[in-house]
């Protein structure tokens, strides 16, 4: 009887170490997928930020020159050569970059993960909707705010890539009260698997007092997530 108790017992503790070993991998998985978009967002920051003072030092360099540029496009003006001074206008255009930036919000982590997954729906031939109501102060981390779209714009964008056509992403986030709503719709083949994405951004929103809900249709899915701001 007492081998019998000894041995129950020992099943159950490796029956309960089991559990807290699934626990554990499942938890490692979530962290590590954090911790690679972390590093993605660190990369978009650096490359937002190099574009930016690449533009800085453009026009500051256009800045300095302004001057010589009124004066001889007064001079050609003088002349009467108006075809002469269209092809000066053109030379100076040329010299100001295009900016290859998009203004989402006042957020520049959060706008430079928008324009990279912009960049990246224009490439895959994917339509890119994002309509953004985000106030400019908010309890939740850049980061987890960040990991959240990133999981979820990552998960639209992997779906939209199984199709031949009708690619489609549409990003809403605003808010009302103290909560901060986020909806991402997509097309998608109408098959549904969990991944690490959705349980990770359930854990985040769960983490903020929020939560998160899906619905679909045989070739749309959406899902909302609900946090308190």
């Amino acid at each position: 009887m007492k081998l019998i108790l000894i041995v129950i017992a020992i099943i159950v503790v490796l029956a309960i170490l089991a559990f807290f070993i699934r626990r554990l991998n499942k938890t490692i998985k979530i962290y590590k997928a954090e911790a690679e978009f972390a590093r993605c967002i660190i990369s978009d920051e650096r490359a937002h930020y190099q574009k930016m003072t690449e533009m800085y030092e453009t026009l500051s360099s256009l800045r300095h020159d302004f001057k010589y540029y009124l004066k001889k496009i007064d001079e050609l003006l003088q002349t009467g050569d108006i075809e002469k001074t269209k092809l000066y206008l053109t030379e100076i255009k040329k010299r100001i970059p295009e900016s290859g930036l998009h203004y989402y919000c006042t957020d520049h982590a959060v706008n430079s993960l928008l324009t990279s997954y912009a960049k990246d729906c224009e490439k895959l031939n994917i339509e890119y909707n994002i309509k953004i109501a985000l106030p400019n102060q908010f309890s939740i981390p850049r980061y987890d705010t960040c990991i959240i779209l990133c999981n979820l714009l990552e998960n639209a964008l992997e779906a939209c890539k199984k199709l031949e056509k009708g690619r489609e992403i549409d990003l809403a986030i605003k808010t009302g009260g103290q909560r901060i709503a986020i909806k991402v719709e997509n097309s998608f083949d109408g098959v549904v698997s969990e991944n690490a994405n959705l349980r990770s951004v359930k854990a985040i929103a769960e983490r903020y007092g929020g939560h998160i809900s899906i619905e679909r249709t045989e070739s749309v899915f959406t899902i909302y997530v609900m946090v308190n701001a």
